[in-house]
């Protein structure tokens, strides 16, 4: 037997809860990086100077090479 609880459904969130905006950004000009060799994102440095926060990263992969693709966010 299956129990479940009845939660109650919000209909309107609280005033205080942050909101963001999302952006996914590839990162293109860094397939050709090596993994041990530092790489410096001037791309990255000027979305965080906009507010943009990196939450997640993944490979895209391409031809034959792929590229890191990173999920940005920051409030509104």
């Amino acid at each position: 037997m299956t129990t479940t609880l009845d939660a109650p459904v919000r209909t309107q969130l609280p005033h205080d809860v942050p909101k963001f905006e999302y952006m996914v950004v590839p990162l293109q000009r860094a397939k050709g990086i090596k993994k041990d060799a530092p790489w410096i994102s001037d791309d990255l440095n000027a979305y965080g100077a906009d507010g943009w926060e990196a939450v997640g990263l993944t490979l895209k992969a391409g031809d034959l090479v792929a590229w890191p693709v990173v999920l940005l966010k920051r409030p509104i």
